[in-house]
């Protein structure tokens, strides 16, 4: 059996969450753990809540990895300059690498999406860029994607969680 010893040199910081922010990327963010609860170095968390039908706009993090989990809802990830989709629903996690050009997209046009995201921004949105050159072709993408999947066709895909790692 461990015996758990006390240590005087430990600090518990214990704040309240963020209210949800509109980020430049124009997804709803509600930071957690940052830079401002507490001194960290290289990963902060939040979560990402994405109404039904909503998808943000086309943008890069400069420095920053990304990793996002799906809690609730069935994602599409445009990624790279082509905007490439890949999906992703309840379970799957999601590793964008720094410099990729991504494009959140919630599927469904009613139920909302709520992911969990973990980067290497100690506070948590400071270095997203926008690609607006990008934005017509995700309009286009996102289009073919929810006509796909109000068909059906994504169904079996998202019935099982995923793992994706998008690098360069």
């Amino acid at each position: 059996m461990t015996q758990l010893k006390p240590h005087n040199d430990i600090q518990i910081a214990t704040g309240q969450l963020g209210e949800p922010v509109m980020g430049p990327q124009r997804q709803q963010l509600t930071v957690a753990v940052h830079s401002g609860l507490a001194p960290i170095r290289t990963l902060s968390s939040g979560f990402v809540r994405m109404p039904g039908g909503h998808h943000a706009l086309a943008h890069i993090h400069a420095e920053s990895e990304i990793q996002v989990y799906v809690v609730r809802g069935r994602i599409a990830s445009l990624v790279g300059p082509d905007m490439t989709p890949t999906l992703h629903g309840p379970g799957s996690l999601v590793y964008i690498a720094p410099g990729v050009e991504h494009v959140g997209v919630n599927l469904d046009p009613h139920e909302p999406a709520e992911l969990v995201e973990f980067r290497t921004d100690p506070a948590f949105n400071t270095d997203v860029v926008p690609i607006t050159g990008l934005d017509a072709l995700a309009e286009t993408r996102v289009t073919q994607l929810r006509r796909e999947y109000l068909l059906g066709r994504c169904d079996k895909q998202l019935a099982i969680p995923s793992v994706h790692a998008v690098t360069r």
